[in-house]
């Protein structure tokens, strides 16, 4: 509430401004419940331009606290009045200054007053005093006064600062309660990725943000790189050229910047600039700049540096969880999943997928990834050649980590329509010794996201899915293995039982095929007569495939038998020796059979993948063809047994029969009849004695 003299009369909060260029600056003021000048309150200059506008040719202008005319409102509001009246102070007619008249009750200010004013304080007087030392050394006291006030805001704030952004709006206000209202600036530095963020800029009432940049040749790196504070206020442009630094953009035409040092680093830059003006900053501000920064800088510190070790804790935490799923877990495709979940989650990345290596080595195909994006990308089975042509196949190739923190800049990073917020990428390989298995790969949408302390956490998890993939590989291996050995002992079994070779046969083309998920299966014969490959049996091909014939030497299977050696082709596309059956056709498989060092014949598969038979494979087969070529063999023994005996059987009941009888035509007559009998002839004739005495018989055709 405001004083009132003993006769009633309201007393009035008074206020002096004095000219400065083409400014009105305040330098006196007293409270009329002060009996003495006190410490300005306020630092805002008015615009003569705008106060003579203002001014007119009433030579005085009323505000309301409520007027919208800054910061002429601002002032009725700092000095808590209701109304005030600006009257102007010339000189032979120049301005000189003004003095401001306010009333801290609903009583508007009459023109009585303002008369009263003018006469009592000899208005021009005062101004004209106001440009002496005594007005200026009021005015530099009043700015220490408020300096050490809001150092002392500093101070106190910084031993307990847990949410930095209202702590950068502390220091933002006691610079502007201080130096003025101008765009400020505080850039953080982060030794890790050696660059710089703005986390608190305000420029033209607005505060944003502005993304991380590399140190550089700018004025906030030119802090950094020096340690000390730097002021330009003339010349702007030339200056910063002639000390070897760089402005983007409009140059400021005042300049003002200090370092934030804290435990003898760098940590970044408290920044102060006028666009528009030059001399807007001189020493004192320079000086109180410095002060604000030491406050503060310590306590920023301590704070990001809290905040770091917050999401290491929580990343440590991620590794250590998912190292416990690997040790325990042999659903390699859950484990994937989770991994990249709480790796985009935990680390606060944009995108995180896992890619493994194909069987041929060529491309690393995604087997998982986060989001809608790696959904997409697994539907296409998304794969990138491995080279140095992009960041994941670069990696996958040398096994070395690769990281880019402004994808903009890197000739190896390789856009992907599904993610297009990526501005930093990093790739880790995933290696067991010295097999690359694949790569982890990480997107963010922040520039300059990875830094040393959260790529070692990610190489730890890298290394702990690597074994992750080794062991379900070594375990998905063991498992087939141990079903294609069961296989292959009821084929072996089939086989042996038999009835015929050619069921025999048919019985190991039939298992084969089940055992290889449905891959064609072949087994050709070598005929000793022409040389040539005849198909015996066969599954997955159509009935024609039993009039051909492979001569030796011709084709895969040709090859094999030739050089009695296994044959494996990655890809027959490749590979001049195949023989074109069925297009869709890219690998094949070919095991000779081999019985006591004679070639039998050839065993042969193939599959439309390419590099579809590994080195277990072969094996397998190997052991099925030793197999089939010792059932081959002994069918074959076997039937010459038969045959033997069938013929020592004819031969004895022919004998036989000739023996009881004694006529010489009986005897012919029914060894003539046995033999066309024995012999499926449709004739025969025997003939006995010499030319002069002969005697014959002859049965249908007369065969001798």
């Amino acid at each position: 509430m405001s004083k009132t003299t003993p006769e009633g009369t309201t007393r009035l909060v008074t206020a002096f401004f004095i000219v400065n260029a083409d400014r009105l600056r305040l330098v006196h003021f007293l409270d009329p419940q002060e009996s003495q000048p006190q410490a300005l309150p306020f630092s805002d200059d008015l615009s003569v331009r705008e106060m003579e506008a203002i001014w007119g040719g009433s030579g005085a202008a009323r505000v309301e606290k409520t007027t919208p005319l800054k910061p002429l409102n601002a002032y009725l509001q700092r000095f808590e009045c209701e109304s005030a009246v600006f009257i102007p102070a010339f000189e032979n007619g120049i301005l000189k200054g003004a003095l401001m008249l306010g009333t801290r009750d609903q009583q508007p200010i009459s023109n009585e007053a303002i008369a009263a004013s003018r006469q009592a304080l000899q208005f021009e007087t005062i101004v004209a005093a106001a440009s002496a030392p005594a007005p200026l050394q009021l005015e530099e006291s009043a700015r220490r006064a408020r300096e050490a006030k809001a150092l002392d805001i500093l101070s106190s704030n910084a031993a307990a600062v847990s949410d930095l952004r209202a702590f950068y709006s502390l220091i933002h206000n006691q610079i502007r309660n201080v130096i003025g209202n101008y765009s400020f600036v505080i850039a953080l530095y982060d030794e890790n990725t050696n660059s710089i963020n703005v986390p608190y800029l305000y420029e033209e009432g607005h505060l944003s943000t502005l993304e991380a940049f590399p140190l550089g040749e700018g004025l906030t790196s030119l802090l950094i790189h020096t340690r000390e504070p730097l002021m330009i206020v003339s010349d702007t442009a030339r200056q910063v050229v002639a000390m070897g630094a760089k402005i983007s953009g409009k140059p400021p035409r005042s300049w003002l910047g200090v370092p934030l040092l804290a435990r003898g680093r760098a940590i970044g830059a408290l920044i102060i600039q006028d666009m528009d003006k030059e001399n807007s900053f001189n020493e004192a501000d320079l000086h109180f700049a410095a002060e604000t920064a030491n406050q503060v800088a310590n306590a920023i510190y301590t704070v990001t540096l809290l905040e770091e070790s917050e999401r290491m804790t929580l990343q440590f935490e991620t590794a250590a969880e998912i190292a416990r799923d690997v040790s325990s877990s042999l659903d390699i495709n859950e484990l994937l999943r989770k991994a990249v979940e709480l790796i985009r989650a935990r680390f606060n990345f944009y995108h995180a997928s896992i890619f493994l290596k194909d069987s041929l080595g060529q491309f690393a195909i995604v087997r998982e990834a986060t989001g809608e994006a790696g959904a997409s990308l697994k539907r296409s089975e998304y794969q990138v050649q491995v080279d140095s042509k992009s960041i994941v196949g670069s990696v996958v190739e040398k096994g070395e980590a690769l990281i880019v923190n402004d994808t903009s800049r890197d000739p190896l990073f390789v856009s992907h329509p599904t993610l297009p917020e990526t501005k930093a990428e990093a790739a880790l390989a995933l290696k067991v010794g010295d097999r690359i298995l694949g790569a982890l790969d990480v997107h963010s949408d922040q520039l300059y996201a990875f830094s040393q302390n959260n790529l070692r956490i990610l190489q730890i998890l890298a290394d702990q899915l690597s074994v992750a993939v080794a062991n379900s590989e070594l375990f998905a291996e063991t498992q087939e293995r141990l079903a294609q050995h069961r296989l292959l002992h009821h084929v072996t079994a089939t086989v042996a039982s038999g009835a015929t070779l050619d069921e025999a046969l048919q019985a190991a083309v039939n298992g084969l095929q089940v055992t290889l998920s449905g891959d064609r299966v072949i087994i050709l014969l070598l005929n000793s007569n022409t040389q040539a490959l005849e198909v015996k049996a066969a599954a997955g091909y159509g009935e024609d495939i039993y009039q051909q014939v492979f001569p030796l030497g011709s084709g895969i299977a040709g090859w094999s038998a030739l050089h009695a050696r296994p044959l494996r082709i990655d890809d027959v596309q490749q590979d001049s020796r195949y023989i074109e059956g069925n297009t869709e056709v890219r690998s094949e498989l070919a095991i000779p059979l081999l019985y006591r060092g004679e070639i039998l014949g050839v065993l042969n598969v193939e599959s439309e993948k390419i590099a579809a038979y590994t080195d277990n494979d072969e094996e397998l087969l190997g052991t099925l063809g030793g197999s089939l070529a010792a059932v081959i063999a002994n069918a074959r023994l076997l039937e010459q047994v038969r045959s033997q005996v069938e013929r020592e059987r004819v031969i004895f009941e022919i004998t036989d029969k000739i023996r009881r009888t004694t006529d010489i035509q009986t005897i012919l007559a029914t060894t003539a009849s046995e033999l066309m009998r024995a012999l499926g002839a449709s004739g025969t004739r025997i003939k006995l004695g010499t030319d002069a005495n002969t005697a014959t018989h002859s049965i249908g055709g007369g065969h001798e």
